[in-house]
């Protein structure tokens, strides 16, 4: 067995039954699957002190970096997400009187799960959206995985053809993917870009349309009219799905309303 690995109190306790049984040393490190050397310090030390003890534990140098700085590196960290290895060291040394390598910060905020990765592109949104968005999933945080599954979600988006990569770059631990602070704002205009429509719900994905113009309510109402409505008389031939979709002009524009009032026994559209 290498040096990077201590024996088990069972393979010790092995090697000293093996050895009092008349075992050579080769055969015992054979059944135990260790080194003829281990074999030889385990039983000398048994024979000496009658036990054994792992004594490399605690042995090596002390961490320049302990929790306690383990602690003040995350603060610093948690403070400025985009801060560089080089410019977290700097501020670790001159806020706490340290005097550590920016190798040393790096090893340790690799060992604290502090990894550098792009940050998540996030729609920009207004404090009228949060609370709006809030809201919405309080009053349906008790659904049942049931009603999720009659919800048929549709959304469109535009997609950047041409657009500068910043390398913009961000420490995070798993999971803070999107939190706030570790997210960076997409804004959807410059060079060019095409425009998609999708939905899809528990069951199935339903059509991917490109829409060719800019979406006015009658674009939007003509893909209402063409690709929702079969699509949910066949996924819920009951009428009892929901149609989702949020509170972009062309979807609350009146005709689109009452398109929705006139087949509402069909199915009926998610509330806002």
């Amino acid at each position: 067995m290498g040096r990077g690995k201590d024996l088990s109190d069972s393979e010790k306790g092995q090697i000293v039954m093996a050895r009092r049984l008349g075992r050579s040393i080769s055969e015992t490190a054979k059944l135990v699957g260790c080194s003829r050397s281990a074999v030889v310090s385990t039983y000398r030390q048994w024979s000496e002190e009658g036990q054994t003890t792992n004594r490399r534990q605690g042995i090596g140098r002390p961490r320049l970096i302990d929790a306690r700085g383990q602690r003040r590196l995350s603060r610093l960290v948690r403070t400025d997400r985009k801060a560089t290895v080089a410019q977290i060291a700097e501020n670790f040394n001159h806020c706490y009187g340290a005097n550590v390598s920016e190798h040393t910060v790096h090893r340790t905020l690799l060992r604290m799960g502090l990894r550098s990765c792009r940050p998540v592109a996030v729609p920009v949104l207004t404090p009228v959206h949060r609370r709006k968005r809030l809201e919405w999933a309080r009053e349906r945080q008790n659904w049942t995985l049931e009603q999720w599954k009659k919800v048929v979600w549709s959304d469109e988006s535009r997609f950047l053809l041409h657009h500068v990569d910043g390398q913009v770059r961000v420490r995070s631990l798993p999971g803070e993917e999107m939190a706030p602070e570790c997210t960076v704002e997409r804004r959807q205009d410059g060079g060019g870009s095409m425009m998609l429509w999708a939905m899809f719900c528990w069951e199935t994905l339903g059509p991917g349309i490109h829409v060719d113009v800019n979406l006015t309510h009658a674009t939007y109402l003509n893909i209402v009219a063409d690709q929702v409505h079969p699509f949910m008389a066949t996924v819920f031939p009951d009428g009892s799905g929901l149609f989702q979709q949020d509170n972009a002009p062309c979807h609350t524009a009146h005709i689109v309303q009452e398109w929705f009032e006139e087949h509402e026994e069909e199915f009926k559209v998610l509330p806002r």
